[in-house]
């Protein structure tokens, strides 16, 4: 028996070292060994809670991005397009996060190594609350970062890094997306995690050139429609002015000021298919609010340090024509769907950022220009209704 037992124990071993030598080596997550911007981690897209905590301190960047997946999709931080003063840079956006993730992180990051300037993505529904929301909710990913809510060090982080450790070296999951890694290498069109935090989506061009763009916008609207319709039509907490992610985002400015940092905020360009489900689903005066209480807060805590920069609206870009659903061969040049535009148009971003680009593209906000600005939008879409109003009447459907 006992003989038995040591042949088992033995046989487990040599598996566990190989599996760890497997996993250390293919690094499917990227998040050990370093390699270069062609190299493939496309289980690495789906990873960026994991691993990028740890890898943006690696970098020790003097520019952070920060946001959520449309941030993440659009600016990419080997873009020529940003100044060589801005080197390194790390896009630390996560998919699916909001303005508390985006506050903790950039805490993490302050406490190793101060960056000299953020890029800061804001999207309108991360602050659509409902009046109730509790200012104490944080995220998991706390665990994994330098700095708890508190401000104190978190002294437990060692415990979390065993088992990040563990879970991406010693699991199951690792070995099978390490033999996922090597099965996929070389090719052009999966999944992918650049060393510096993007993701160019390459596996959604597969499914642009299979499905076509109309599908894939058409898919994104129908969530989109029902996200808007379900989501609280506040943007302040219960008897205030003020809510969690609007305060996160003032923290945000004050810490920026207080180590000297440039910020850069950012709303995002979407199409004018997410524009219209805006107003389909009378969310339109509370954007428009929402931008002006941005302009307030920015204004108010920016110390001449921190810009709040509109790329939304309905310009040429917004505008881009969708395909027919039978047509597969046309290609959307500046989105992936109405939510998530492309590096090429996030190029025309950091342009203008950097000082250069198209002036007409994009719109510095203050409390002098912000009720004209809004105006213009709004005869800019006029202009739209007018010469898409079959594409409107198709969208306005969804909401059934």
């Amino acid at each position: 028996m006992a003989t038995y037992l040591r042949i088992w124990f033995f046989a487990l071993l040599i598996l566990l070292i190989g599996a760890v030598t497997l996993n250390y080596w293919v690094d499917p997550y990227g998040l050990y060994r370093p390699y270069s911007e062609g190299g493939w981690k496309p289980n690495g897209a789906a990873q960026g809670e994991l691993v990028k905590p740890y890898l943006v301190l690696k970098h020790s960047p003097h520019t952070l991005i920060l946001g959520n997946s449309r941030a993440e999709v659009g600016f990419d931080p080997a873009d020529v397009a940003w100044p060589e003063s801005a080197q390194p840079i790390y896009n630390l956006a996560l998919p699916g996060t909001g303005t508390r993730v985006a506050r903790r992180l950039f805490e993490h990051v302050l406490a190793a190594h101060p960056p000299k300037t953020i890029v800061l993505g804001v999207d309108f529904m991360d602050f659509l609350v409902s009046p109730d929301v509790s200012k104490k909710w944080e995220p998991e990913i706390i665990h994994r970062l330098l700095i708890m809510p508190d401000g104190q060090i978190n002294n437990r982080r060692w415990l979390q890094m065993m088992l990040d450790g563990a879970i991406t070296l010693a699991s199951l999951n690792a070995v099978v997306h390490s033999i996922d890694t090597v099965r996929v290498h070389g090719k052009t069109e999966v999944a992918h995690l650049t060393a510096t935090g993007f993701n160019p989506m390459h596996d959604y061009s597969r499914i642009a050139r299979n499905e076509g763009y109309f599908n894939l916008f058409r898919q994104r609207d129908i969530e989109n429609m029902r996200v808007y319709q379900k989501r609280s039509k506040n943007l302040f907490s219960r008897g205030t002015h003020t809510s969690p992610a609007f305060d996160d985002l003032t923290a945000i400015l004050d810490m920026a000021h207080a180590h000297g940092i440039q910020v850069k905020v950012v709303i995002y360009p979407y199409h004018a298919h997410l524009l219209e489900i805006f107003r389909i689903t009378n969310c339109w005066n509370m954007f428009e609010d929402w931008k002006r209480e941005l302009t307030l807060r920015v204004n108010t805590n920016s110390h001449n340090q921190a810009t709040l920069w509109d790329f939304s609206g309905y310009h040429h870009f917004a505008r881009e024509t969708v395909p027919p659903v039978d047509d597969k061969q046309t290609i959307v040049h500046s989105y992936w769907e109405a939510g998530h535009f492309k590096k090429e148009l996030g190029h025309l971003i950091l342009a203008r950022l950097s000082g250069k680009g198209e002036a007409t593209f994009g719109t510095v906000l203050t409390p002098a220009n912000i009720n004209d600005h809004l105006l213009a939008i709004r005869q800019d879409r006029i202009q739209y209704e007018s010469e898409r109003s079959a594409e409107i009447i198709q969208l306005e459907k969804l909401i059934q």
